[in-house]
């Protein structure tokens, strides 16, 4: 492996710029590649990254890597060249995002979790996509935005952050245009087209297949700040649009660097990461076991859309029992739906069994699920009966099973957690716990 570059090999680049509020990192490449009028690619290969690539001179793609996490070197030179803090730089990077976001916590899902687990074995990461708002790439009116555009933001690249409540849309994934990944290719690939230096960063990156197989073929090119709200899920139903909008409010508070640390699951104060673990959880229960929890669904609007993710679901799991890979089929329950709408309102049930006040009121709800992914199957209904990262109290209503002396759950959790777990007292409607003492629940 050749040594990385020293940074007195690098120059500055003669331009730089502000990072905006929750930019990711590729969102910042593409705003920077535009102001400097080259490619995302060159400019990326300019300073000094990836160090341990031997070929300096070409770059086939940008990796998904960089999204997620530098190495120091890497880090170093991203600094050197756009004259960025270290402190600036990590704020574009997922990474950072992991104190607050379970499935980017090595603390919930496991020490072993490297960039690359994060990568290629999380599917509660979107890495080879993105998300977004139209509305927030036209930018907020400044001199720098008008002409680069808004933020690419970190936040839409995870699947809880389905909505744009300041603008009152779902998020996009797909080009309005052509349908295809708005930013990437369905590949390995952080920013699509690398060499492209024409392309503003608001404007779609995808090649549409070109009718003549030897053709070169010019990006899609379309204004995604143009997506037309009439296109957009439910423009009519009022109710279930404030539903979903009132939970999104709520996850990109607890999502926040000013967000609490810990928040109520089930009554004990949990790790605001690790209640996402337990959404997690929850969520493949609830498609495994549909219409189980369907009488739970916020309207009917949404019950009728969950109906369809999961029916889609079931389709799959059944269709993968019959092909060679069978440890594939509890993905078909466990990813999180690729519908905006969809992953709200799964999303809005489980949140709602997570926010009862104690074990014995959750039991009424998950105890239900858990005995039906028994019945549909049990060998797969272990993993999910005990989901990984998830905090105890959870744990122990889905696998509760008194056996000698009779016990309560809550007596089991306070047993099983050494004495750590805290009951959430004062917790207010959205479930944020009044401050209390930190209870580390092990993963």
């Amino acid at each position: 492996m050749a040594e990385p570059p020293s940074l007195s090999s690098l120059r500055s680049l003669p331009r730089s710029l502000d990072p905006l509020e929750d930019e990711s990192l590729p969102g910042y490449v593409l705003r920077l590649s535009h102001r400097l009028g080259v490619g995302p690619g060159p400019l990326i290969l300019r300073m000094g990254i990836p160090s341990s690539r031997k070929d300096r001179t070409t770059l086939i793609r940008i990796p998904i890597s960089c999204a997620i996490s530098l190495s120091e070197a890497d880090l170093d030179a991203f600094c050197h060249a756009t004259r960025l803090s270290r402190q600036e730089t990590a704020g574009l990077l997922l990474a950072s995002l992991g104190t607050r976001y379970g499935p980017l916590s090595s603390d919930f899902r496991g020490s072993s979790s490297g960039t690359s687990r994060l990568q290629y074995n999380n599917p509660w990461l979107l890495t080879t996509r993105t998300q977004y708002c139209p509305d927030c790439l036209v930018g907020d009116g400044s001199e720098i935005q008008q002409r680069h555009g808004g933020a690419w933001r970190r936040l839409w690249r995870l699947p809880p952050v389905f909505s744009c409540p300041h603008h009152e849309r779902f998020l996009r994934r797909y080009c309005h245009l052509c349908g295809e990944l708005a930013q990437n290719r369905h590949s390995n690939d952080l920013i699509a087209r690398p060499r492209d230096s024409d392309l503003h960063p608001a404007r779609c990156r995808a090649t549409p297949k070109p009718g003549n197989p030897r053709a070169v073929s010019p990006a899609c090119g379309a204004d995604l700040t143009q997506a037309p709200r009439g296109e957009e899920p439910m423009p009519r139903d009022h109710k279930s649009r404030d539903v979903l909008f009132t939970l999104q409010k709520k996850y990109l508070s607890f999502l926040s660097p000013e967000g609490p640390e810990q928040v109520s699951s089930i009554g004990w104060l949990t790790p605001t990461a690790q209640y996402f673990q337990d959404l997690r959880g929850v969520v493949a229960l609830i498609f495994m076991t549909w219409p189980e929890a369907r009488p739970h669904a916020a309207t009917p609007a949404l019950a009728r859309i969950i109906d369809t993710e999961a029916e889609r679901r079931h389709e799959l799991f059944h269709r993968r029992g019959a092909q060679p890979r069978k440890n594939l089929r509890s993905t078909a329950y466990t990813d999180p739906p690729d519908d905006p709408v969809a992953t709200g309102a799964v999303l809005e049930i489980a949140d709602r069994f997570l926010r009862t006040p104690d074990e014995e009121a959750a039991a009424q709800f998950l105890v239900p699920l858990a005995n039906e992914a028994k019945r549909t199957h049990q060998p797969l209904s272990y993993s999910l009966r005990s989901p990984r990262g998830a905090s105890i109290p959870l744990r122990v209503v889905l696998a509760y099973s008194p056996r000698g002396k009779l016990r309560s759950r809550s007596d089991l959790i306070q047993a099983v957690s050494e004495g750590t777990a805290t009951r959430a007292t004062g917790h207010d409607s959205s479930g944020q716990s009044a401050p209390g003492r930190w209870a580390e629940l092990p993963g």
